[in-house]
C-alpha cells in the first residue's frame, strides 16, 4: 500500500507546483468563440464553418485549503518537508481538488441548424479531503488517540472520445446540445466511502483499542504511468447535456450538466482491505526478545486487525459539473453574464462558485473580465479572458484569478487557466435570424428610397 501513498503524495505536490488554477467561469464566457468551451457547455453555435482544435490546448484548476509553503519550509538555503508545520496550520477539515485537461483532437462543423463536433480529451482529477487527525498522525505517528472518519480520496486519469450535436428550434430561440462519450480509464485510486479507523490509547496501561469499518483502498492501473497508453483498458460511458433559451433580444439563459457517467475498473485491479473490528485490544509485544521490531509490530497488529488483498473490479463516477448562466445583451457588442458553477465530486464537498462577467463581443474576437466568489476558499477574485483571430489562426486564454500571475507560487492555493490555439475556416458570423432581419431591413430601406 505504501507505493500508492507515495504516488498520491507525489502527484499532490506536482499538481500544486504546476497547475495554478480555480473553476472555469472566465473560460465559459468565451462561449461560441472557442470550440473547447464545449467541455463546459455542450451547446455550441460556432461562427465559423470549420473549427479545428490543435493539441496545443490545455488547462487545469486547483482549489486547496493549504498552500505549498505550509508543508515545504525553508531550511537554510534549502527547502524541507515539514509535516509538523502542516499539522500546525491544518484545519479540522482540509481539502484539495484539482483537474487537468488536455485536448487531443477537436473538430467542429457549423450546420444549418446548429453544429456537430468530434473530440478526444485526456483528463486527470485528484480530490482529497482529510481531517486534523490525519495530519496529526502524519506528523507524530501513533502517539495518541485519534479517529479517522472524514478521510476521502479519489485520483482518476482517463481519456474520452465522442461526438456532440447542437440543434436549434423555435426560430433559433431554443438550442439543445448533447455529447456522447466513450471513456477509457488509465489509472484510479479511491478510498471506499464511509471508511472509518480509530485508535484509543489508555493513558494508564497504554493498551491500544482499535476500531475499523469499511477501510478499503481500490486501485487500478498501477503506478507505472510512463508505460500507460493514452487510452487505457477500463471502459466507461459518459454524456454532457445542455440547453439554451433566448427569452428576447436582451435576455437568454443557459443550463448544462457535464461529465455524467462512470468507468468500470477491471484492468490490474487491487483492493487493499483492513478487517472490520470493534474494540479489539492490542497488547504490544516483548521488545527484549524481539529480533526485528518492525516485523514483530506488524505481526502483532495483523493478529488484532487483519489485512488482505483482493482483485475485485469496481465502478467509479467521473464527477459531474453543473452550470447555469443568464446573459444580458446590453448592446450589439456589450454582454453581461451571471454564472453559477458546481463541481460535484464523490470524494469531497466542494462549494459552488458564482461569477459576474462582461465581454466585448466583436465579429471575430472577444475579450472581457469577470468577478467571482465562492468555492471552499470563498473570497473575491478578478479574472480575464481573450480570444483573438490572426488570419485562420485563433489564440485564446482565460484565467479566473489574475493575482496568481504575480503572486508567490508558494502562497497560492487557487486559480484557473486555459490556453490554446485553434484553426478556423469559413467565417459566417451572424445567425440565420440576424441575416433575415438584415435582408428585411434592407428591403424596407430600398422601398423607402
Amino acid at each position: 500500500m505504501k507505493k500508492y501513498i507515495y504516488t498520491t503524495s507525489l502527484l499532490f505536490f506536482v499538481l500544486i507546483n504546476n497547475i495554478k488554477a480555480q473553476d472555469y467561469l472566465s473560460f465559459y464566457n468565451l462561449n461560441d468563440y472557442v470550440i473547447q468551451t464545449q467541455n463546459i457547455s455542450p451547446v455550441y453555435l460556432p461562427k465559423y464553418k470549420y473549427n479545428f482544435g490543435t493539441p496545443l490546448n490545455f488547462g487545469g484548476n486547483i482549489n486547496s485549503s493549504i498552500k505549498l509553503n505550509d508543508i515545504l519550509v525553508e531550511n537554510g538555503n534549502n527547502l524541507k518537508i515539514d509535516l509538523n508545520n502542516l499539522n500546525s496550520v491544518a484545519e479540522d477539515n482540509n481539502f484539495l481538488a484539482s483537474e487537468m485537461v488536455v485536448n487531443i483532437f477537436m473538430l467542429g462543423i457549423k450546420t444549418k441548424r446548429g453544429s456537430i463536433s468530434f473530440f478526444a480529451n485526456a483528463k486527470s482529477n485528484l480530490t482529497w479531503e482529510f481531517s486534523k487527525d490525519f495530519t496529526e498522525v502524519a506528523a507524530n505517528g501513533f502517539g495518541k488517540s485519534f479517529s479517522l472518519s472524514r478521510e476521502k480520496i479519489g485520483l482518476t486519469a482517463y481519456s474520452e472520445i465522442g461526438v456532440g450535436i447542437t440543434r436549434t428550434f423555435l426560430k433559433e430561440k431554443l438550442a439543445i446540445g448533447l455529447r456522447l462519450k466513450y471513456l477509457s480509464g488509465i489509472a484510479h485510486t479511491e478510498l471506499e466511502d464511509s471508511a472509518q479507523f480509530s485508535l484509543d490509547i489508555n493513558p494508564t496501561n497504554f493498551l491500544w483499542t482499535l476500531n475499523s469499518s469499511n477501510v478499503t483502498l481500490n486501485t487500478s492501473g498501477g503506478t507505472d504511468i510512463d508505460k500507460k497508453a493514452v487510452f487505457g483498458q477500463n471502459a466507461g460511458f459518459g454524456m454532457d447535456f445542455g440547453i439554451s433559451y433566448k427569452l428576447n433580444d436582451k435576455f437568454s439563459f443557459d443550463f448544462s450538466a457535464n461529465d455524467l457517467g462512470s468507468i468500470n475498473w477491471t484492468d490490474n485491479v487491487t483492493n487493499y482491505n483492513l478487517q472490520d473490528v470493534t474494540d479489539e485490544v492490542y497488547n504490544g509485544f516483548d521488545f527484549e526478545n524481539s529480533v526485528n521490531a518492525q516485523d514483530d509490530i506488524e505481526d502483532a497488529l495483523n493478529n488484532v486487525i487483519g489485512t488482505n488483498e483482493s482483485n475485485n473490479s469496481f465502478k467509479s463516477k467521473i464527477g459531474s459539473k453543473i452550470l447555469f448562466s443568464s446573459k444580458y445583451q446590453m448592446s450589439e457588442k456589450n454582454v453581461f453574464r451571471a454564472t453559477y458553477f458546481s463541481n460535484n465530486t464523490p470524494y469531497a464537498d466542494i462549494k459552488p462558485s458564482f461569477g459576474l462577467g462582461y465581454n466585448r463581443e466583436l465579429n471575430k474576437s472577444t475579450y472581457g473580465v469577470i468577478a467571482s466568489t465562492g468555492g471552499n476558499n470563498g473570497g473575491f477574485r478578478l479574472g480575464a479572458n481573450l480570444a483573438v483571430q490572426l488570419g485562420f489562426l485563433q489564440l485564446y486564454g482565460a484565467i479566473d484569478d489574475l493575482s496568481s500571475l504575480y503572486g508567490k507560487v508558494e502562497q497560492s492555493n487557487e486559480a484557473n487557466f486555459r490556453l490554446g490555439i485553434n484553426f478556423l475556416f469559413g467565417y459566417s458570423g451572424k445567425s440565420n435570424d440576424d441575416k433575415l432581419a438584415e435582408k428585411d431591413q434592407l428591403l424596407i430601406n430600398n422601398k423607402a428610397n
